[in-house]
């Protein structure tokens, strides 16, 4: 009886035709999805993905890369991203255009700016080494206000049939490629919490930078025996950081001898601005904790963000005990080169200043008449007048300086005035004279480190 009501459902249009709706919208279903499922399934299998928020130093060097990519070249939605670039730089991906910088003595060269045009926001398809690579751009709107950032970007590239040693190479080539290709300092700034090279500065000839007697090459010694003395610190338990307080008028090279340090020994440098009403206490100690390794980190002016001794923050959105803890903190980088500068030392907390966050101080004051010899032999050695000449007339040029009463910018300035004439500068100087510096302390005074009090008499 059974089979006689299947064989009668059968042949009941109504029913069997039922069933075979059923079985081709269930297939239909297995279909549609089929497609998506191998999809995930050739991803999770044959696939390695990495992403790169933009707070990451790789998120500029991919932009690099991206730029110089063949795709890029091809691609109609893009993202610009200018930099400057030494003029002698190896050419790489984007538009150029070159302009002349300050080509006084010592300074040669020229910098360009670059256009780096990287895939925009969006899925972008493209080859790495004969394998696929899918690149998903994505940029997140955020609620901020006060001049801080508005949006957020994150790369996302996938890589099929590609490996962990693919993606490291690949990494590795976007980072040789954003890198300067000539010898200077390559100078950081912030931005978002994280460091961004903005600029280059050519490599500055030590013999250009005229301080006093012993001043650059004590500094260059210090961080020599600095950068020798790791296993001594590490052995002893001493926090392996070394800080220098720059102070002095105005123009005499404080910034200068820095870029001049970095240079010589292959740093790069980290301005960090305090002045910034949106860096907090938070993202100071980030900032400073994320410092690249080789590199200086620069605080100019630290006088001016601080006005009273135990300031709060009037000025800015970081407070000093925020600074204090970020430079010396217990999540602080160990080998960090710190440099602070002021005009002002009598108004710094002497907690600031301390030794151990301030291991060696270097005044430089305003010039010497010695100074302004060597700086007048500096610009016009083998510029027309003979040896003889040249030396009678920087001594000529000597005299008439008002000892210690003009920074060295004034001096340079009235050299640059007649650079092309040596006998004009000698004879035209007329200086006027500046405040005299009232800090009467020697020109180099010195904390000692603990390398240094390994040595150091009982």
């Amino acid at each position: 009886m059974g089979g006689g009501m299947l064989e009668s459902l059968n042949q009941n249009p109504v029913f069997s035709g039922g069933i075979w709706l059923m079985a081709v919208g269930a297939a239909a279903a297995l279909l549609r999805n089929a497609p998506a499922r191998a999809w995930t399934f050739v991803q999770r299998r044959f696939a390695i993905a990495v992403e790169v928020p933009d707070r990451d130093p790789a998120f500029r060097w991919l932009q690099v890369w991206l730029a110089s990519r063949p795709y890029a070249g091809r691609a109609r939605d893009l993202s610009l991203a200018t930099t400057w670039v030494p003029a002698d730089a190896e050419e790489g991906a984007g538009a150029a255009v070159s302009f002349d910088e300050d080509d006084a003595p010592g300074r040669g060269g020229a910098s360009r700016v670059r256009f780096l045009l990287s895939p925009a926001p969006g899925t972008h398809w493209m080859v790495y080494r004969n394998r696929p690579v899918i690149l998903n751009r994505s940029r997140r709107d955020l609620q901020a206000g006060g001049g801080a950032r508005t949006f957020q970007e994150t790369l996302t590239l996938q890589v099929l049939g590609g490996s962990r040693e693919l993606v490291e190479s690949m990494l590795e080539e976007a980072r040789a490629l954003a890198c300067p290709k000539s010898p200077g300092v390559s100078i950081l700034t912030s931005r978002y919490e994280s460091w961004e090279p903005t600029s280059w500065q050519p490599r500055r000839p030590p013999e250009s930078l005229v301080l006093g007697d012993g001043v650059l090459e004590g500094v260059l010694e210090d961080l020599r025996e600095f950068g020798r003395s790791r296993a001594w610190y590490v052995e002893r338990g001493v926090p392996y950081r070394r800080g220098y307080l720059l102070h002095g008028p105005p123009g005499n090279g404080k910034t200068t001898l820095v870029l001049a340090a970095a240079g010589e020994l292959g740093l790069s440098v980290a301005v960090l601005g305090l002045s910034n009403r949106v860096l907090s206490d938070e993202s100071l100690r980030t900032m400073v904790d994320s410092l690249p390794p080789s590199t200086i980190l620069l605080i100019e002016d630290v006088d001016c963000v601080f006005k009273s001794a135990r300031a709060t923050g009037d000025q800015t959105g970081v407070t000093l005990s925020g600074l204090l803890n970020a430079l010396d903190g217990v999540s602080s980088r160990e080998g960090r080169i710190l440099f602070l500068t002021t005009n002002h030392p009598e108004r710094l907390d002497p907690a600031l200043i301390r030794p151990g966050r301030v291991d060696r101080k270097v005044a430089l004051r305003n010039a010497t008449r010695d100074q302004a010899r060597r700086l007048f032999l500096w610009f016009y050695r083998g510029c027309g007048p003979d040896e003889g000449r040249l030396d009678a007339l920087a001594e000529l040029f000597a005299e008439q300086l008002p000892e210690g009463e003009v920074c060295m910018a004034a001096v340079q300035e009235h050299l640059l005035r007649h650079r092309a004439s040596p006998e004009a500068a000698a004879h035209k100087a007329d200086f006027e004279p500046q405040a005299p510096d009232p800090d009467d302390e020697p020109a180099v005074e010195t904390s000692r480190g603990p390398h240094e009090q390994a040595n150091a008499p009982a």
